[in-house]
């Protein structure tokens, strides 16, 4: 038997397949989503007005963290079209995890993720999803990943992601450790005491083109 969507959580899935959901422009990126919700430069629009009610049962300074995630993710998903977002919807509420209530553990996994960067980075994993590029088992993994790895490795992921034996050591040892951490890293067994190399999940954000290294594409072993 499905389990039922909470209202907030079928507010977060009508939002997702909405054709209301749009770029928020460049101008509120630039001085940030939390700073245009204190401002209160975005409260006219609609998207964001219904995020703030979904948010409204968290306390005040978590209702805006929250709201501020949800915002990001929901304006990273809106590069792909609607029908393809509508899709993705139906898909995920067929599989096992999701089943029923993808809102709800849309609401989770953004929760759950202790950094504004994550949700954008979160979203590019459903848009690679929502486009066939990715499978269901993958997007799983990846998420995991995501929560996981620290906000401030982020940046460097793309690069270890073509990192081999030779220049795997430019990368600080608490960097490698934090990758291993995530499943984006192990120690390939050498002799020498191996080296810290990247898994294909780590390869597959490149591939996937959730994560770009200037166009580079990375060719997962055989």
């Amino acid at each position: 038997m499905l389990k039922k969507e909470t209202s907030r959580g079928q507010q977060v899935v009508d939002l997702v397949k909405s054709d209301s959901i749009v770029s928020l422009g460049k101008e509120y990126l630039e001085i940030g989503i939390d700073a245009a919700l204190d401002s209160g430069a975005l409260k006219d629009i609609p998207l964001v007005s219904t995020v703030v009610g979904i948010c409204s049962s968290y306390g005040t300074v978590k209702n805006q963290i929250f709201a501020t995630k949800l915002i990001k993710f929901l304006n990273q998903l809106s590069e792909i079209p609607q029908y393809e977002r509508m899709i993705m919807i139906q898909k995920l509420n067929e599989d096992d995890k999701f089943a029923g209530k993808t809102g709800t553990t849309l609401i989770e996994i953004i929760d759950r993720m202790e950094s504004e960067v994550k949700p954008e980075l979160a979203a590019k994993c459903f848009s690679a999803y929502a486009q066939e590029i990715i499978t269901y088992n993958e997007l799983r993994h990846m998420l995991h990943a995501v929560e996981r790895v620290p906000a401030f490795e982020i940046n460097g992921l793309a690069k270890f992601a073509i990192a081999t034996i030779g220049t795997y050591r430019q990368f600080d040892q608490s960097t490698l450790l934090a990758y291993v951490n995530a499943g984006l890293g192990m120690n390939n067994g050498g002799l020498d005491g191996g080296a810290i190399l990247p898994t294909d999940l780590c390869r597959l954000f490149v591939n996937s083109g959730v994560l770009s290294l200037n166009g580079i594409t990375i060719v997962q072993d055989s």
